[in-house]
């Protein structure tokens, strides 16, 4: 038998997930202690997340988001800023007026998506 069988999908679309197993955990336990020093409080607990492209935010997301509906019973919300980029025809705009400016040119640069800063999270209800 081979040590290492050759997996049905090629090596580049292989998800690994090495970061759920330890943040999960950590995040579960940071909920727990909040809802023991705050047991009165119904406000959603908001988790952010941030990384690097290609880290495995959305793999983390995505196990996260299940274990908190599925095993803890948590009404869970994922807002992606990948949901706030600006509209094709806003971005095209955008990179004509600068045409000089490499960052503006494509959507997944810093800049490229709206402001979010101004969403009220705390009105929405789970």
């Amino acid at each position: 038998m081979d040590a290492f069988p050759t997996p049905d999908a090629p090596l580049q679309s292989r998800v690994v997930d090495d970061k759920s197993p330890i943040c999960i955990p950590f995040i579960l336990s940071q909920i727990e202690a909040y809802r023991r020093q705050n047991p009165q409080n119904t406000r959603p607990f908001i988790i952010g997340l941030n990384g690097v492209q290609g880290v495995g935010k959305t793999t983390l997301v995505r196990a996260l988001a299940e274990t908190l509906q599925e095993r803890e019973g948590l009404p869970t919300l994922v807002v992606s800023i990948d949901d706030f980029y600006l509209r094709h025809e806003d971005q095209l705009a955008l990179a004509a007026a600068h045409p000089d400016n490499a960052l503006v040119q494509y959507r997944g640069e810093p800049g490229g998506w709206v402001s979010v800063a101004s969403v009220r999270l705390d009105s929405c209800s789970l």
